[in-house]
């Protein structure tokens, strides 16, 4: 019942102290029927795997409500007392659990050895940090596992408990599991094999790198499921619990929603692509910068570690997205991308000679694809452009933030158009060109993406006295900017803070490094990467230095 209360209180608002107030005499004043009602409705509009950002959310919050309704909730709060337990085989786990009518409905044995198996991919071979053991609970310092029928569609959850040390942000936890999975898209042992890998993994999240919260809810609560959901796929391949995630409110159908938008089960896609085209290591790598950096950010500088950025990738990523179902390429981009959806175009035209500017408003940090079908030729070409959006700031506080592009087709050269194949000609004007990038589908065949980067000056940079290196960046004169430059080995060389500058050569602010590490000495001659961040935005390139 406690879930049930939990996402209650959650649906009212924390901060709605009044309405908090009265709260438990409306739920004595239910009958538990209308209770399961009440909260089947509120819960059934996503797809809701486990009840971890509801339940933790409330669990961490508890200090705002008034004593009583606090007093309430701690009852909610204490572990099931059920009747049974067996250690699993390695010995770090303890599944509770009762007999007779309430007994798992899969064998529990398989169950404890999924536990193991887990444990073995996340913490032996990808190298997070196992989940801290408790102090004492459940009867010895073993993680705790309990399996009880939970119903109304949740696998499991991970509930936190005391706080490992002050101010920390990391949590002792236990885990709930339902004993049956009747009814579920996945059910019996398989269910129960991928809740292990994923709920597994948010104890690892809140055990050792951060459970960040305000007093109303859990920050970037998508990246611990998108994280979770992903580890399902890794550890049982097979299972692909997942592809319940892609069905009419899944992510294939809303590409162009903001990226810290989603829920985040949707997203495990985005978790497979990044094992594919780089691998597993740049996912703990983002668990680790979590502790500093927001999720998206941690995204970013992970990837920008990888020699890429978010930008760049989210819009690759866009492209295999692209190719599954009846598009799949054997051997190329997803795996299992027969069994994905198509994406839905976000926008579909028609082309004409004389086409009119297409208009478009994307979510910040979304994917928008736009279709173009040429009915005048024999042939009927069809293009498709993946347009991607990346602002850090947006991203993660303000995302109902828009911006604004047009797409125009030719069939003749103009100024400023560039050339594509098959006798088209592509004009894409974005309003802010360095928070965009562009790749070109044409009759299923990608091409080159449209470049819209500032190019750095003078390159290569020769040391000379007096002499600096020029990165245009958009912006206002005097904004504060970070710079970072890495050598080619993803050595971290020179990290300063400086602001936009005019150039008397170009009509937009400059970034203005004098090409010095941080100890003051000139580089080496080599290829060396630079990150700039703003409150606005990110930028990411190349530069040559030559030191002779």
């Amino acid at each position: 019942m406690k879930f049930f209360i939990a996402t209650l209180i959650l649906t009212v608002g924390l901060s709605a102290q009044s309405r908090l107030d009265s709260l438990y005499n409306e739920y004595i004043a239910l009958h538990e029927k209308e209770v399961h009602t009440l909260v089947n409705e509120i819960t059934t509009k996503e797809n809701v795997k486990c009840n971890f950002g509801i339940e933790n959310s409330v669990r961490l919050g508890i200090k705002s409500f008034s004593p009583a309704l606090q007093k309430i909730l701690k009852t909610m709060f204490i572990r099931p007392e059920l009747d049974t337990s067996i250690v699993s085989p390695s010995g770090f786990f303890r599944i509770h659990f009762n007999k007779g009518t309430d007994a798992p409905q899969y064998n529990i044995n398989e169950l404890a050895k999924a536990f193991d198996s887990s444990y073995s991919f996340e913490v032996n071979y990808l190298g997070f940090l196992p989940p801290p053991k408790d102090l004492g609970n459940g009867g010895d310092d073993k993680y705790d596992v309990y399996i009880y029928r939970m119903s109304r569609g949740i696998y499991g959850n991970t509930n936190s408990e005391e706080e490992i040390s002050s101010g920390s942000k990391t949590f002792y936890s236990y885990i709930e599991m339902d004993n049956s999975f009747s009814g579920y898209p996945t059910t019996g042992i398989l269910a129960a094999k991928v809740t292990a890998a994923h709920e597994l993994h948010h104890a690892i999240q809140i055990g050792n790198y951060i459970l960040r919260e305000s007093a109303t809810e859990i920050y970037d609560l998508y990246f611990y499921e998108l994280t979770s959901t992903s580890m399902e796929e890794f550890v049982y391949d097979e299972i692909n619990d997942y592809y319940y995630y892609f069905k009419s409110g899944g992510y294939f159908n809303f590409t162009d929603k903001a990226f810290g938008s989603n829920e985040g089960y949707n997203l495990a896609v985005w978790n497979i692509f990044l094992k594919d085209k780089f691998n597993l290591n740049v996912i703990k790598r983002q668990w680790e910068l979590m502790r500093t950096y927001r999720a998206l950010e941690a995204i970013d500088v992970s990837l920008i570690e990888n020699q890429s950025s978010f930008l760049d990738s989210y819009n690759e990523f866009g492209v295999w997205t692209f190719y599954t179902n009846y598009r799949t390429v054997q051997g190329k981009y997803f795996e299992e991308a027969e069994n994905y959806p198509l994406i839905k175009p976000a926008i579909t035209v028609n082309f004409n000679k004389n086409l009119t500017p297409t208009e478009i408003n994307s979510d910040v940090t979304s994917i928008s694809f736009v279709k173009v079908v040429n009915s005048l030729n024999e042939k009927k070409d069809t293009l498709f452009f993946v347009l991607s959006t990346f602002e850090m700031k947006s991203g993660i506080s303000d995302l109902s933030k828009q911006f604004h592009s047009t797409i125009t087709i030719s069939d003749s050269w103009q100024n400023n158009f560039a050339t594509l194949p098959f006798g088209y000609y592509l004009l894409f004007s974005p309003d802010y060109p360095d928070i965009w990038k562009c790749s070109s589908i044409i009759n299923y065949i990608v091409y080159s993406p449209v470049k819209s980067t500032e190019t750095v000056f003078p390159s290569p940079f020769h040391y000379e006295d007096g002499k600096s290196i020029y990165i245009p960046l958009n912006g206002t004169i005097d904004d504060p900017v970070s710079l970072k430059i890495y050598s080619i080995s993803m050595d971290l060389v020179c990290d300063i803070e400086t602001e936009l500058t005019p150039h008397l050569l170009i009509d937009k602010p400059v970034v203005k490094w004098n090409g010095l590490n941080n100890k003051n000495e000139k580089l080496g001659s080599g290829v060396y990467f630079y990150f700039i961040k703003s409150q606005e935005r990110t930028a990411l390139g190349k530069l040559v230095i030559v030191n002779e």
